[in-house]
């Protein structure tokens, strides 16, 4: 474990010290109707583009009159058959006013991204100033979002997954790799009670990821929707997910789940020797393992090549691991109670946690070197381990893993050469037992709380999926929204957007002119002036503003609304 736990620090040093590129979060590219635009007669339609294919359900893009009834049809749109395109019909007798249309889809790496435009049609009548009865963009896509009980109720779903995937295939391979090499030709120990515990165990498990993978599918659903779980499953929003990348993940792990029960049930008996049996669990095993690669991040980021095999190993491994830690717990008691002689007691546990003890090292290896790969390339900075859930949820795991290896290193070190002296001298397991046993209960009830960890964080996008391209916001200064895109984010020329809004009526703002500046406080760069050029209604462009050092940025932004009014607005902007 000395290893392990040297390779541990080897994989915080590597996240520390070394950056990576990935893909982008799904971002908006354009509209149709343009942001703020101005028509004389009624749009057909209202169609958003982003740079990537999304995901998107029924309500996905939903246009508000100034009442807040919504005026699309009920139909979703995919403007001339792209993926990368959502939109919404309207009705040929769209009467004159101002419409705030709003988009909520899933990008590729599973995660919900949303937004909103506004624009008038025709001339607006002297009542129609403001919007959706006061509320602002922000306002109307809180809620149309699933609502925190929807939203905890996934991670809880994907926390039993998990978990399910853990037990079952730890518990498999405890039996394949510790129990029958040590047990083997040994007439005096009864396997069945071991069996009959595992069979139980592995079913439960099985049980419990089948019914949370397909609670699953409904529970995207209703994010991507912005409804509520009981409220997608009314709609039939669950049979549009199936449809889409992880719903067909889903319904393959749910099908590997249903397998593995299956073989359980029929092979009770036959995992106490190699043939069929064991190694159709075992497929069944790896299409589980290899399940979270193609649900989540791994497979939609750059380089995906290396990510999905990386989180294939890394959810195998620590399957392997912290599954066999519990089948430590549960398992083999029911082997050693059965021997009365004290010294065979201390021999048959001495010789499982030996070859376990083998095994698990092995695992540790792998877990940190795959979770280095993917901390370096969806991390890639000090500050992000700190600053984002993502990288929180990152370094919560890495002292976990810690903690668990240094446990791992005392069996190892301490305990095992205790119970080795004791089988020596015919002795029972006494108190090295008593804290091996101890000790196990403590490492499940920590990989419980990384498991649950785990299921946070693959809910939120990786900092660098979001930092990458386009990086877009707001800001709310003396009543006016202020929206901003700089594009590409990165050394050099930058192209930035500024929109200006009435934050209560969402209508633009009469600007007579801005002026923008950029500095880079961490470097003592002083504020260096963008030239910008009026675009339309409270719209600004800075063609070229040079952001010529990787860091964070500050953007202050002077709008001159009249001889007196000169708000201030400042936004932060992560340059790579």
């Amino acid at each position: 474990m000395r290893r392990g736990l040297l390779t541990s620090l080897l994989f915080l040093a590597c996240l520390l010290g070394l950056a990576g590129s990935a893909s982008a979060h799904a971002v908006l590219e354009g509209s149709n109707p343009a942001r703020g635009a101005q028509l004389e007669a009624a749009p057909a339609h209202v169609d958003f583009t982003f740079n990537e294919p999304v995901e998107a359900s029924l309500g996905a893009v939903r246009v508000f009159n100034t009442d807040g009834e919504q005026v699309q049809t009920d139909d979703l749109e995919r403007p001339g058959d792209n993926a990368d395109s959502v939109g919404a019909g309207l009705p040929a007798d769209l009467p004159d006013g101002l419409y705030t249309a709003t988009y909520h889809v899933i990008s590729a790496d599973s995660h919900p991204v949303s937004g909103g435009i506004t624009f008038t049609v025709g001339k607006p009548g002297k009542g129609e100033a403001g919007f959706v009865q006061g509320k602002t963009i922000s306002e109307l896509l809180a809620e149309s979002e699933s609502g925190k009980v929807t939203e905890v109720a996934f991670w809880a779903d994907r926390w039993v997954g998990y978990m399910a995937i853990a037990l079952a295939i730890g518990a498999l391979f405890w039996m394949l790799l510790a129990w029958n090499p040590v047990t083997a030709g040994n007439g005096e120990i009864d396997r069945r009670p071991v069996d009959r515990r595992f069979t139980r165990l592995v079913l439960a498990a099985a049980l419990a990821g089948l019914l949370a993978s397909l609670l699953a599918i409904g529970f995207q659903g209703a994010v991507g929707a912005g409804t509520s779980f009981w409220k997608a499953f009314g709609s039939g929003i669950p049979d549009e997910v199936i449809h889409t990348r992880f719903g067909t993940v889903m319904l393959v792990r749910s099908a590997a789940w249903l397998a593995l029960i299956a073989v359980v049930l029929a092979g009770r008996g036959r995992f106490t020797k190699v043939g069929a049996v064991p190694l159709l669990a075992v497929v069944a095993g790896l299409v589980l393992a290899a399940s979270p690669a193609f649900a989540g991040h791994a497979s939609t980021r750059d380089p995906s090549w290396l990510l999905v095999p990386s989180d294939m190993i890394h959810v195998a491994s620590m399957a392997i691991w912290t599954g066999g830690l519990a089948a430590m717990l549960w398992l083999l008691p029911a082997g050693t109670r059965q021997l009365e002689d004290p010294a065979e007691r201390t021999g048959l546990l001495t010789g499982i946690t030996l070859r376990f003890s083998a095994v698990a090292l092995a695992a540790v290896a792998l877990i940190a070197v795959s979770g280095s790969i993917q901390a370096i390339i969806e991390v890639g900075s000090i500050p992000d381990l700190v600053d984002t859930q993502f990288g929180r949820a990152v370094l919560i795991k890495i002292v976990l893993f810690a903690i668990l290896v240094g446990i791992g290193a005392t069996h190892r070190t301490r305990l095992i050469p205790k119970l080795l002296a004791r089988f020596e001298n015919s002795q029972s397991p006494g108190a090295p037992g008593n804290r091996f046993r101890q000790l196990l209960r403590l490492e499940v009830v920590l990989v419980v709380a990384v498991l649950g960890v785990t299921a946070a964080l693959v809910s939120y996008p990786p900092p660098d999926a979001i930092q990458s391209g386009p990086v877009s916001g707001s800001v709310v200064v003396e009543g006016k929204q202020v929206e901003y895109t700089v594009d590409p984010a990165r050394v050099g020329s930058n192209e930035v957007h500024i929109y200006v809004f009435d934050d209560q009526t969402g209508a633009p703002q009469p600007v007579r002119s801005m002026d923008v500046s950029f500095s880079l406080p961490s470097q003592d760069i002083a504020p260096i002036d963008a030239k910008v050029r009026r675009a339309g209604p409270g719209h600004f462009v800075a063609p070229s503003a040079m952001l010529g050092v990787k860091g964070q940025w500050l953007a202050d932004v002077a709008i001159r609304l009249s001889r007196f009014d000169e708000p201030i607005a400042e936004f932060k902007v992560d340059v790579r």
